[in-house]
This record gives structure tokens, sequence and C-alpha cells, in this order.
């Protein structure tokens, strides 16, 4: 799925979705989605480190 930022109108995949602005401030933050889906990829892959490390 392709996502745009709304501020900057840039897009991107959401399997690498990540804000390339995080410092800047930005009206759309709350209801981001590239924000939500950054925690979510985020959470997957320390989960899937827990697992591999209890192996």
């Amino acid at each position: 799925m392709e996502l745009e930022c709304a501020k900057y109108g840039e897009k991107m995949d959401s399997a690498d979705a990540a804000c390339r602005h995080p410092g800047d401030y930005c009206q759309y933050r709350k209801s981001c989605m590239i924000q939500f889906i950054e925690r979510e990829n985020r959470g997957s892959r320390s989960q899937a480190a827990k697992a591999e490390k209890k192996d």
C-alpha cells in the first residue's frame, strides 16, 4: 500500500513507512497513517527479536 505525507506530499510504501521529518512540527501527526504504521512495524520487529532471543 502506498502512503502519502499530508504535509510534504512525499509518497512511500507501507512496509518502509517512516516519518522523514520527525523533528518538524506537523499538524497532521496525531492522525497520520505513516506514524501509525511506523509504530506497528517497529513493534513487529521487536516482537520478532524477542521470539528469536528465546530460541
